[in-house]
């Protein structure tokens, strides 16, 4: 009876252990599947960062000159009535620019190597004249020479730098002394260009005409 009693026993404490092997089975691969389940659903909700951010678009360079504009060389400048580029070596600013639909205007550069008073590039569409001839005229009668004490002028040859023909036009005074590089340019349209390039000396402002960075910018100049 006591035999029968001991296997009894054993059989039941067997069957116990086995259910509770068998219970915490199943917990665990219960824990499995929702911890794959939420690894799943959080992969198909997060967005992927593939979107590409657009380029901003560089800015443009205005080529068309302001009054007030100004900088140093190597600078090509663009205008109604010409382009010019300053040499590397000068300082410029666009004194006064001004034109209507005509198109009737003056376009005046300063420049220099120190500072921008020391030469000038002036264009322009208001001046009656027909011939080169008549720009070395207009160059002197402009400044009045003749009122001055000292005043007296001197026309010179022609000179080409490069698709232009310039005249050298000389001016002095007790205040000092100018020289000139002017021009004509026939228009089709009849507003014909006067072109004038100076430069002056007077002790504070010394720019020789013949300065090899005033001829490269007389060479540059395309009028039209």
């Amino acid at each position: 009876m006591k035999k029968f009693t001991a296997i009894l026993l054993t059989l039941i404490l067997a069957a116990s252990i086995t259910a509770c092997s068998g219970g915490n089975s199943s917990t665990d691969s219960s824990s499995e599947t929702t911890e794959s389940t939420n690894s799943s659903e959080s992969s198909e909700t997060t967005p992927q960062a593939t979107e590409t951010q657009p380029e901003t678009e560089a800015p443009t360079e205005k080529k068309d000159i302001e009054k007030g504009d100004s900088g140093e060389g190597e600078k090509t400048l663009e205008s109604v009535f010409c382009n010019v580029t300053i040499p590397e070596g000068l300082k410029y600013k666009v004194y006064f620019y001004s034109y209507d639909e005509t198109p009737l205007g003056t376009l005046q550069i300063d420049f220099g190597k120190k500072d921008t008073t020391e030469g000038r590039l002036e264009v322009s569409t208001t001046r009656m004249i027909k011939s080169l001839d008549d720009a070395a005229e207009e160059c002197i009668r402009v400044r009045n020479i003749e009122s001055y004490k000292e005043g007296k002028y001197e026309i010179g040859e022609e000179v080409t730098y490069g698709n232009t023909t310039y005249k050298e036009v000389k001016m002095s005074h007790e205040y000092g002394s100018e020289a000139c590089l002017v021009s004509y340019y026939k228009r089709a349209d009849g507003k014909d260009i006067y072109v004038e390039i100076r430069t002056k000396i007077n002790g504070l402002t010394n720019l020789e005409i013949t300065d090899p960075l005033v001829e490269e910018l007389a060479k540059s100049a395309v009028y039209k």
